[in-house]
């Protein structure tokens, strides 16, 4: 299975543009972590919001952000 389809494909809005936001599930895929872990990285480094959408809050990264948390993640596997 490609990555595209683990993580539900890219990220486009009801008009078809891409998104500059990507849910904490598809974060987790592309960082390798467990979303119990990105969310203990997402607390400890303020990275990360909540959005509220049709179905509650859930907490969404810009690609900044993930960028950012990339390189916590790397630095704390050192």
């Amino acid at each position: 299975m490609g990555l595209a389809k683990a993580i539900g494909g890219p990220a486009f809005d009801m008009n078809g543009h891409m998104q500059d936001r990507i849910d904490e599930r598809r974060a987790a895929v592309l960082l390798g972590l467990p979303e119990s872990e990105l969310r203990r990285y997402s607390r400890a480094s303020g990275l990360g919001h909540l959005e509220n959408d049709d179905k509650g809050q859930k907490v969404v990264f810009t690609y900044e952000e993930l960028r950012r948390l990339c390189l916590l993640v790397a630095q704390s596997s050192k």
